[in-house]
């Protein structure tokens, strides 16, 4: 028995039926758009008549209650009307939805084809896949005819800031991430793992259900206004992610991650970095508006007086300039990227992207001395002095026997050469004590990977065969001084029920595991709501 939604939408609201069984392609999805007529004479009167039918069936639902509400009806009944898009469940195999303000048709709640247009027969099942990912989507050869179209074109750039963005043309610069930071051509060893922690933890966004429903919304989005308040959280806890020292430990997380619920489309994310939400990024005149845009907010009220970092972001895209006041708060230099791809394609086959690799490149070259402790006056006593004189060499060597970041920060404070030691090996990533040090090509166990749930939810989410590397990584790691150990690290099980934890550990009984966990980076906020979470474990040796 396959049960699942038929489901028209108007006007915002979701008038939803329930099909207790067959709710299959074959059989409620073929009989969804048998319905829709195929003749465009044909297609607008019944386009004409729906219409007028749901606005009637909202209306009476109305008058059976006395004030208004988002739900009429019983959501455990045959029928009723909401606002609340429904989501596939343990009870909900399938969803068919008929979206009259967007004149599309959505399968599993997520946007298919053009309700005009739509695929028939055997084509229509063929059209109906799933991306890599795990989650519902229109299959790679389906013609483009069929699909459907809800992209925004670019609102008209603002003439000012064009005006602006040409008035600089003397200090300013269309540069190359590395070229524009000072970096030289290849990644160092942090970097590297710093990129390949970076990407698996936005892979596990991707994979997460909730993330991967609201993301195709961006592209309905013409102003920055218009992008969702789900995504713009999401896209300041991406950068706060990548830009800070990637410290998830149990008791030190919340000091360098912050859980903020900030929705305005520009922010401080620290005093050297600010950031602005867009859409279009890759658009020439709407980058270049955005640059000019950034750089009054700059001048107007850049917390420190040097250089500063501003990210232009779309989600889909970003772009890093770097700006250079004068001491009469003039742009002495100013250099930009392009406009660089950043959140992956749903059928992506590599989890980098250029955006991804310029976002850890520029926290390679952030100062994050303000996360350690003060420094005393007097380091320590004069007999000790040749003690404090160690060049920064030792220093390192030492700090590398070092995981816990409370010994760490006490480090910190015994000298200058010893603070910059720790402050380098901060910049590589730790979990639960264990500081990653490389990159394994190990594949991890789909088994490990899939979430708890996934086999009687949604079969199809299983990982596929050779696609789970898109959002798992396995890591060499070392805590104090052992170098034998392993960390693996893929998308974290979204929990039955809301918590207030937002860290989770316990012995493993996987064998070869010593332990495992699993940490927010967005909390759950709902019952069913999975946030943003990654799991971990450690393995004995490698």
């Amino acid at each position: 028995m396959t049960s699942g939604y038929r489901v028209y939408r108007r006007n915002g609201w979701y008038h939803v039926y329930y099909n207790q069984c067959n709710s299959s392609p074959d059989g409620l999805g073929q009989w969804s758009i048998a319905q829709i007529p195929k003749h465009p004479r044909n297609y607008a009167l019944w386009l004409q008549n729906m219409v007028r039918k749901l606005d009637q069936s909202l209306k009476s639902m109305m008058a059976s209650y006395t004030e208004p509400r988002d739900t009429y009806g019983d959501k455990m009944s045959p029928f009723y009307i909401t606002r609340t898009q429904p989501q596939k469940s343990a009870r909900i195999q399938w969803i068919w939805e008929i979206d009259f303000d967007h004149e599309i048709m959505q399968v599993d709640s997520r946007p298919f084809f053009r309700l005009s247009n739509l695929p028939r027969g055997g084509l229509f099942l063929e059209s109906i896949s799933v991306d890599h990912y795990g989650h519902r989507a229109c299959a790679k050869s389906m013609p483009a005819e069929h699909r459907y179209n809800w992209t925004a074109r670019p609102p008209p750039a603002c003439p000012l800031l064009l005006e602006r963005y040409r008035s600089l043309a003397s200090a300013l610069k269309i540069l190359p991430p590395r070229s524009l930071l000072g970096l030289p051509a290849r990644q160092g060893y942090c970097e590297q793992v710093r990129c390949s922690l970076y990407q698996t933890m936005i892979g596990a966004a991707l994979r997460t259900p909730t993330i991967a429903h609201d993301i195709p919304i961006l592209e309905q989005a013409s102003t920055p206004e218009g992008i969702p308040d789900s995504l713009v959280e999401l896209g300041r806890a991406m950068l706060h992610i990548g830009l800070n020292p990637m410290i998830f430990c149990k008791f030190v997380y919340h000091l360098s991650h912050p859980v903020t619920h900030s929705h305005q489309r520009f922010q401080w994310l620290r005093p050297d970095v600010c950031i602005q939400f867009s859409t279009h990024l890759e658009d020439c005149d709407t980058l270049m508006a955005c640059i000019a845009s950034l750089v009054v907010k700059v001048q107007e009220g850049a917390p420190i007086r040097s250089t500063t970092y501003a990210i232009a972001i779309s989600l889909t895209h970003i772009s890093i300039a770097q700006i250079t006041l004068d001491s009469n708060n003039t742009p002495q230099s100013i250099s930009h990227t392009p406009a660089l791809p950043f959140l992956p394609s749903f059928f992506a086959t590599s989890p980098s992207t250029p955006g991804i690799s310029a976002v850890v490149a520029l926290s390679m070259v952030l100062n994050n001395s303000h996360l350690l402790p003060s420094q005393p006056k007097r380091f320590v006593s004069k007999s000790a002095k040749s003690f404090i004189r160690l060049p920064v060499e030792v220093w390192h060597e030492i700090s590398s026997y070092l995981s816990s970041c409370s010994d760490l920060k006490t480090l910190a404070i015994l000298s200058p050469q010893s603070r910059s030691a720790v402050q380098d090996l901060l910049r590589y990533p730790h979990i639960a004590g264990h500081r990653l040090l490389k990159a394994l090509p190990d594949v991890i166990d789909s088994y490990w990977v899939s979430p708890r749930w996934c086999r009687t939810v949604h079969e199809d989410y299983l990982p596929q065969d050779g696609l789970q590397a898109l959002y798992s990584q396995r890591f060499l790691a070392s805590k104090d001084d052992d170098f034998g150990v392993a960390v693996q690290v893929a998308p974290g099980d979204p929990p039955l029920k809301a918590h207030t934890r937002s860290w989770s550990e316990r012995f493993s009984n996987v064998p070869g595991f010593v332990k495992e966990g699993q940490f927010d980076l967005i909390p759950v906020d709902g019952i069913h709501q999975s946030g943003w979470a990654v799991k971990y474990g450690v393995l004995a040796c490698v």
